[in-house]
């Protein structure tokens, strides 16, 4: 497919389907790469398209772009950056996959570490020094 055919300004010029990660061909996961989408969205929105079109112009289209869309082998651009490094020791790791209890023992050591932050800067000691140091200045 070359991008003269619309001119220069093909928006699908580049997309390659992802059969790997797709559910029939990877078409879906193609497209949601291609335009920065996620997949799911693009997924339901093909079965919308399925179930409201009378089925047919759904499938016809999608089995066009199974024939006309290049394949890629591997994992597609979005799961490999996800995938790609691990986080580093003592790091906070993204995503919902922390358990809950871990959660609550965080919350708790940096709300006690507030509370010694709040009695340092509530102290009349700290109010003196910052007096002494404006008076020294």
């Amino acid at each position: 497919m070359s991008s003269t055919v619309f001119g220069s300004r093909n928006p699908f010029y580049g997309m390659r389907r992802y059969p790997d990660n797709g559910v029939i061909a990877g078409v879906c996961e193609g497209l949601a790469v291609h335009f920065d989408w996620n997949a799911r969205i693009v997924r339901v929105f093909a079965v919308l398209l399925l179930v409201f079109t009378g089925f047919w112009p759904a499938v016809v289209t999608y089995c066009l772009a199974w024939y006309i869309v290049d394949p890629v082998a591997g994992p597609s651009p979005a799961q490999s950056t996800s995938q790609s490094a691990p986080p580093a020791p003592g790091a906070a790791p993204a995503g919902p996959g922390v358990p809950m209890p871990e959660l609550k023992s965080r919350f708790a050591r940096l709300d006690d570490r507030l509370r010694q932050i709040e009695e340092c800067v509530t102290d009349k000691e700290f109010e003196l020094r910052r007096e002494l140091k404006k008076l020294e200045a």
